[in-house]
């Protein structure tokens, strides 16, 4: 069932259930999207995929599978009507500070830069701030990963910091950039 609809790309509650799971896990295995990640680096198994999702449950975090129902952007796929390509989501909540820290994979490869996970982060970004009164959303994102640096600049993120080669990935050590994005700063752009 939709819970947020865009132009691209719809948001659905993750339910675990076994298409998700057999998808996410196949797509993350195959590593092709992966690559900045820490996500990927090691096989998943479905019972780790099942724990974790469980795990960040029960932590309160809000986590959305993202679906594609617009078949021009990926017309291979001809017959089917949406396709599960991806998951993101709030992650981390810290309600004193009603703080949280924003998450998503496309994992699919036949959906990258098609602007789908502008349009995701967009849609996160607006229902943290209407729906759950953040006040501030933040990410990190691996120095190397220029398209979704990009991405989250065009959603209003804004570069915070940056620690020196945080994450070991394909053989070398790159930086983590810190971005984030205020609510004030939201509303400027939103024009709520």
């Amino acid at each position: 069932m939709t819970f947020i609809k865009g132009e691209k790309c719809e948001l659905r509650v993750l339910e675990g259930s076994d298409h998700e799971i057999s998808e996410w896990q196949s797509w993350v295995n195959r590593g092709l999207t992966t690559k900045y990640l820490f996500t990927g680096s090691i096989p998943m198994r479905k019972i780790d995929i099942e724990a974790k999702w469980e795990e960040e449950r029960r932590a309160g975090s809000v986590e959305f599978g993202i679906w594609t129902t617009n078949l021009r952007y990926a017309p291979q796929y001809g017959g089917m009507s949406d396709k599960f390509i991806g998951t993101t989501g709030l992650y981390a909540h810290r309600d004193i500070y009603r703080l949280w820290e924003f998450r998503i994979l496309i994992f699919h490869p036949d959906y990258i830069g098609a602007g789908i996970g502008t349009e995701a982060t967009g849609l996160v970004v607006d229902y943290g701030f209407k729906r759950l009164n953040a006040h501030r959303i933040w990410l990190g994102v691996n120095a190397e990963n220029l398209g979704a640096i990009e991405c989250y600049k065009k959603s209003g993120f804004t570069e915070e910091g940056r620690l020196r080669k945080e994450i070991f990935y394909d053989g070398h050590y790159a930086d983590a950039v810190r971005m984030g994005i205020l609510e004030d700063e939201w509303k400027s752009r939103s024009k709520v």
